[in-house]
């Protein structure tokens, strides 16, 4: 598993969906979501480092007028670096959990709300990543749970299966997936970690909690936002 492929696979996958859904506006209209992180004390206690939030611009042709529309969308990145080797790799001190964040607005035309990425399911939300990076494969759903952040109760699923590692090998992984609203925006959580029996599953589970809980989402987050490259 290699975080950058992956986090870019999510986040083309997901922007892509969200900015789709706006073809039936008929006049140039901007939508910005606005950028979610993890509290500092949150990240610390959970092992992972923030490795900085991309904002994805996507434009977008109006069919049958010479208008567009643009789409701001937020990604945030955590990695945490798993000091105990894993069975199957001859390595260690590597980056083998991803944390992710993905914040896309909520586009309101006549009273209604359009966001096609949340209509989609968390099985649609895995099968659309797996699209987009072929060094993950999903079994499926094992079990879900409640975790309280942003001041409401998140449900989070957990996925199984397979991910390509350095080049060495494919480890067992376990992938959560949540999708709450927040704002006027909604957010797409994504958590990956290793199944190994050198690393208790339970810990890694609690891991991506602590994460979950300290979620701060806002303007005024201290996100550290670059320009997506291209």
């Amino acid at each position: 598993m290699n975080r950058r492929p992956l986090v870019a696979a999510l986040a083309s996958g997901i922007v892509g969906t969200s900015a789709g859904c706006l073809g039936f506006l008929d006049d140039a209209t901007t939508f910005s979501a606005s950028p979610a992180i993890v509290e500092t004390d949150a990240a610390a206690e959970a092992g992972y480092e923030y490795q900085g939030t991309v904002e994805r611009v996507e434009t977008r042709d109006v069919p049958r007028t010479d208008e567009t529309v643009e789409v701001t969308n937020y990604v945030s990145e955590y990695t945490r670096t798993i000091e105990t080797p894993l069975s199957v790799l001859d390595v260690d001190g590597a980056e083998a959990g991803v944390f992710a964040v993905i914040t896309t607005p909520q586009v309101r035309v006549a009273g209604k709300d359009f966001n096609p990425v949340g209509d989609m399911s968390n099985a649609e939300i895995v099968e659309l990543v797996q699209g987009q990076y072929e060094a993950l494969s999903i079994d499926g759903s094992v079990g879900d749970r409640s975790v309280d952040g942003l001041d409401q109760s998140i449900a989070v699923e957990t996925f199984e299966g397979e991910a390509r590692f350095l080049g060495q090998g494919r480890i067992d992984v376990f992938l959560d997936v949540a999708q709450p609203e927040h704002g006027d925006d909604h957010l797409v959580i994504v958590g990956v970690y290793p199944d190994d029996h050198n690393l208790p599953v339970a810990d890694e589970e609690a891991r991506i909690d602590t994460m979950i809980r300290g979620l701060e989402h806002g303007d005024d987050v201290d996100a550290d936002v670059e320009p997506a490259d291209g």
